[in-house]
């Protein structure tokens, strides 16, 4: 052998050492890559929060155990699995600490229980997740992308002074409309798998193409391959309500006189305002030897405006469990009534009228998780307008009990009218107690309605 050919073979042991070097680099970078970048929003299995939330919904839970967990018994031993917690930015900076680090404990305490060996989750935490932020808007060719890029790159490792500028521009606007676009998402942990394991199909993972072929490739899971198929919250379409407090109604004269009453709720599937009908129907007839008959029907139509927006509660685009329509809200209302009272025998009235106002109330779900149970504190303020006639037992002319109930007029029968009083009232209306289920809920991969609160196709954790 030649000398060349000596130092020619020697340069190519070289050059192909140098290059298994460079391959080895590649895959264990690949297994210690950053976890905030493209690669790892469009890949990773996410697990969504409630704002100042570190638990997660049964159901997401077994999605969990059912889906991931299996998936994850299944990669080799030299597979690595990356977590990233995080918070979304609103919110005191300590409290969002408290919240990443309490959602990956959540999620690392259901894997140990599942015998997961957590010591392979290699996990880090963002109190405030803006690098993702900057990237998911990015992706989403967001108009005010090169502005927040550039507010997070100016204020680069100082969280506090990022969302001090964000708050402060556009006096607010912009944080608000982050807070309600992307902030769900980042109340999240994510999870990406890296694995060398030949267990599983090579149509299941998403390649990294390195150049040379016999070196152990590091590829990270596809997003389908770990993504459960949950049962999604649907959306509220109509509820169902009744006021507590009509059925202890005390009448003068009367005494103790529950009201049914039955309202209905129309939730539209955007915005502030909702549409709302109601009817009180006691309908107590009494007998000639009480004389007391109390029969009512009251028929109302009215709006809400709730302060708070309904589209708070969609995450990645779909119903999250809240209630669309919640805290406080300003209402208007018109009524139309008739009636037929009687309290002993000289004590009776017979009428119909209208009426109108503006209320206020607040709406307090009753669950955390599933909200479909609310219960609802409101007051009315208006005015009703009543024509009416009053009634007597027996004939007032004559004098006479003949067992018939007489308009209390002794006057010329030719000139008797119908509806001779009035009757006007300015004050307080109605007060409430509510309790209201949500009856009806949009259906969304479907046309139409359902009473089920549940669809069985899903999406991500």
């Amino acid at each position: 052998m030649s000398v060349n050919q000596k130092t020619y073979r020697n340069i190519a042991g070289i050059a192909i050492m140098i290059v298994s070097l460079l391959c080895t680099a590649v895959a264990q970078e690949a297994k210690a890559q950053s976890t905030s970048d493209s690669v790892f929003l469009s890949n990773s299995n996410i697990v969504l929060f409630d704002i100042d939330k570190t638990d997660i919904t049964p159901a997401e839970q077994q999605g969990l155990i059912e889906k991931v967990i299996p998936s994850l018994k299944t990669l080799g031993a030299g597979s690595v699995i990356i977590g990233r917690s995080a918070a979304s930015p609103e919110g005191p900076y300590e409290n969002n600490k408290r919240l990443a680090d309490g959602r990956r404990e959540t999620i690392k305490a259901i894997f140990e229980k599942a015998g997961i060996n957590t010591s392979r989750i290699h996990f880090d935490t963002a109190v405030e997740e803006y690098e993702l932020l900057v990237e998911m808007m990015r992706q989403r060719r967001d108009a005010d992308y090169p502005l927040v890029k550039d507010i997070v790159a100016r204020h680069a490792g100082d969280d506090r002074a990022i969302k001090v500028a964000l708050m402060e521009e556009r006096g607010g606007a912009l944080f608000r409309r982050l807070e309600t676009q992307y902030f769900p998402y980042l109340r999240a942990v994510r999870i990406m798998v890296y694995t060398d394991s030949p267990s599983l199909p090579r149509e299941a993972f998403r390649a990294v193409t390195l150049p040379v072929a016999d070196v152990p490739v590091a590829m990270p899971l596809a997003l389908d391959t770990l993504r459960p198929l949950l049962p999604l919250q649907r959306r509220e379409m109509l509820s169902v309500k009744t006021n507590l407090l009509e059925y202890g109604a005390y009448v003068p004269k009367y005494g103790y006189c529950p009201m049914p009453n039955i309202s209905l709720e129309y939730y539209p599937r955007h915005g502030h305002i909702t549409l709302g009908a109601s009817l009180d129907f006691p309908w107590w007839i009494g007998n000639t030897d009480n004389h007391k008959y109390f029969e009512l029907r009251n028929y109302t139509l009215e709006a809400r405006y709730y302060t708070r927006s309904s589209d708070r509660s969609y995450t990645h685009g779909l119903p999250n469990g809240e209630a669309a329509f919640k805290g406080f809200y300003l209402s208007a209302y018109a009524n139309a009534f008739l009636y037929q009272i009687g309290c002993n025998e000289q004590d009776g009235w017979i009428g119909e009228g209208i009426g109108g106002g503006l209320g206020l109330g607040y709406v307090l779900p009753l669950g955390k998780k599933n909200q479909h149970w609310r219960v609802e504190f409101g007051a009315l303020l208006g005015f009703f307008v009543s024509k009416y006639d009053p009634f007597v037992y027996g004939c007032p002319v004559e004098n006479v009990k003949d067992g018939l109930y007489y308009y209390d007029y002794i006057g010329d029968a030719d000139l008797f009218k119908k509806r001779q009083y009035r009757f006007t009232w300015f004050g307080p209306t109605r007060v409430g107690i509510t309790i209201t289920y949500d009856l009806l809920y949009r259906r969304q991969h479907k046309k139409g309605v359902s009473l089920k609160r549940w669809e069985k196709k899903g999406g991500a954790l």
